[in-house]
């Protein structure tokens, strides 16, 4: 249980991208300070960076030859309720091996509750937190984003055929003694007009060995900002067609809707609750 629910815990620190009202080109990008700034800010792709919000997520995680199986790949799906008020969390486990299980982090706190509902959280225990700072049940790291912050060598802005998109390329200084798997170069594509990220790819060695892919028709705007609405992520062997991992996530929907709220109090399903009482585990 700990081990799946760490992966969940993490899906917290991924990407939200605010709107924008001018296309962005390598023409503004001529610095690495503004690359920098901009890979911040357009890597925030998903709602769930939000300090108020709420939605439903399917989650679909397989590895090896499972994989290449449709009903072994379906059993292990995951439908969540996450929510987010300022420092709190929460994710509920509503469908898939873990429901009815929810995960609770205030502050620097968190917790595993074995029995949950929609707005209710029982039998709740405290875990370590630095379970929840990689993805142990998926290949969706956070710590993949951390290259901006990193010791970078080089930060090139490119254009495309494609006028649509451009490339930023990355250039990681990886010191000695390090895991051996850091990377050392990425190569990331972005949407020109939304500013929004369509696939981030790490490379160590020379070698591909991870893809971040976003889809541009997936991308929705809601409340004037652009919002991812899925991702894949695949563990690669230099190629993206092979792999070894993947995961892919997406905004779950109810006839035609998606279940995407920018604030709690949006959300029918918490209508009249107290919100400090979605985040209790005594």
């Amino acid at each position: 249980m700990k081990k799946q629910f760490s992966v969940l815990a993490i899906i917290l620190l991924f990407f939200v991208i605010p709107g924008s009202a001018h296309a962005v080109g390598c023409k503004e990008l001529n610095s690495p300070k503004k690359i920098k700034s901009f890979i911040k800010k357009s890597h925030l792709s998903s709602p769930l960076q939000r300090k108020n919000i709420s939605l439903a997520m399917i989650l679909d995680a397989c590895e090896g030859k499972v994989c290449r199986s449709k009903s072994k790949r379906a059993a292990q799906k995951e439908t969540l309720r996450i929510l987010r008020l300022e420092n709190k969390r929460r994710i509920f486990a509503e469908k898939g091996p873990n429901a009815p299980r929810c995960i609770i982090q205030r502050g620097a706190r968190r917790f595993v509750c074995s029995s949950c509902g929609v707005v209710s959280n029982e039998s709740c225990r405290s875990f370590p937190s630095d379970e929840g700072t990689i993805f142990p049940g998926t290949n969706i790291d956070s710590a993949d984003f951390d290259f901006v912050s990193g010791n970078v060598k080089k930060m090139k802005c490119s254009k495309l055929k494609n006028p649509k998109y451009f490339k930023i390329e990355t250039l990681i200084d990886v010191k000695s003694g390090e895991n051996d798997k850091s990377y050392d170069r990425v190569l990331s594509y972005y949407d020109k007009e939304k500013e929004v990220p369509i696939m981030v790819n790490f490379f160590a060695e020379k070698v591909l060995r991870k893809v971040y892919r976003f889809f541009p028709k997936y991308y929705v705007k809601v409340g004037g900002q652009w919002f991812s609405t899925v991702m894949r992520v695949r563990t690669t062997q230099g190629s993206e067609k092979k792999f070894v991992f993947e995961t892919l996530t997406h905004v779950d929907k109810k006839k035609g809707k998606l279940k995407l709220y920018l604030d709690l109090s949006d959300d029918p399903a918490l209508k009249n609750v107290p919100f400090e009482s979605l985040f209790s585990t005594d």
